[in-house]
């Protein structure tokens, strides 16, 4: 990794815009997907979803995991050297004990989704505007260090804002997720860096093995797993943030699977995501 957006979101998608130009992004099919997991078959990219063991709310596909391979540097018809821009997420999961000294650091590498590819073609066009984000954190064993109907825990802004109004009354949720572009020092110069970070509480002992960063956006229509955005969004990211009708749409921008990550019970989770670009 419902309906309802509150927390003001401070804008990240001219960053996203910036940054995510050269992507390669598919996405021409926008629906709820259903796994974060990596995506074996040929479908087309989708924008929303509900990862495995999630509700099952209009579940139509599997996001793909991969990232996009580099595209690798050429020589043009002048002899200069050209690179393909990349989206870099970096994860660092703290597992700290209740008097604060840590038992646990993990540091790792994302993959985007095909939903995330979907919500940057989307905001590059216009046709979507960003919502709210969510970080999710799942296990592969046996038992998740978050309680709830669903074993997962959810670190999110507000309760009442999408994805988390979709997510949280069958997860584990803290609130307190912030979200921090940096645009440089001054006149877009860079470096540029989207950051999410919380952290939660485990309220039973278990192990994290999959993680997945989640955001909403907005389109002209409410979401429909048959027709896609069909023209600019005259909506603002700060309405979408609080909108519930019609529904956003929602689901997975990056993921990956780990070495299992151990908690026991009051150890605090403390997680961030950097999105950068090279």
């Amino acid at each position: 990794m419902s309906s309802k957006p509150a927390s003001q979101r401070p804008g990240p998608h001219v960053l996203a815009m910036a940054g995510f130009l050269f992507l390669s992004a598919g996405a021409l099919v926008y629906g709820q997907s259903a796994v974060p997991g990596p995506d074996t078959s040929a479908s087309v990219s989708r924008v929303g979803g509900v990862p495995a063991n999630r509700p099952a709310v209009k579940s139509t596909g599997a996001p793909k995991s991969a990232v996009p391979e580099p595209s690798p540097a050429f020589e043009d018809a002048g002899g200069g050297i050209h690179q393909g821009l990349h989206l870099h997420g970096h994860w660092v999961i703290d597992v700290k004990n209740p008097d604060g000294t840590i038992a646990e650091h993990r540091d790792f590498e994302n993959a985007i989704a095909s939903d995330g590819q979907g919500y940057l073609v989307g905001l590059l066009s216009g046709y979507l505007v960003p919502g709210d984000f969510m970080i999710v954190l799942e296990t592969t064993g046996s038992a998740s260090p978050c309680l709830a109907t669903l074993s997962a825990c959810g670190i999110v802004r507000s309760l009442s804002t999408y994805p988390a109004l979709e997510y949280c009354s069958n997860y584990l949720c803290a609130t307190g997720l912030t979200v921090t572009p940096s645009f440089g020092s001054g006149g877009f110069g860079g470096p540029f860096s989207l950051v999410l970070a919380g952290s939660i509480t485990a309220n039973q002992a278990g192990s994290i093995g999959l993680v997945y960063s989640s955001m909403s956006t907005c389109a002209n229509t409410g979401y429909t797993s048959t027709t896609n955005p069909s023209s600019v969004e005259t909506g603002s990211p700060a309405s979408c943030v609080t909108q519930t009708s019609p529904q956003p749409w929602y689901g997975t921008l990056s993921s990956a699977t780990i070495m299992p990550v151990n908690v026991v019970k009051n150890q605090i989770i403390q997680v961030s995501v950097t999105i950068t670009f090279s």
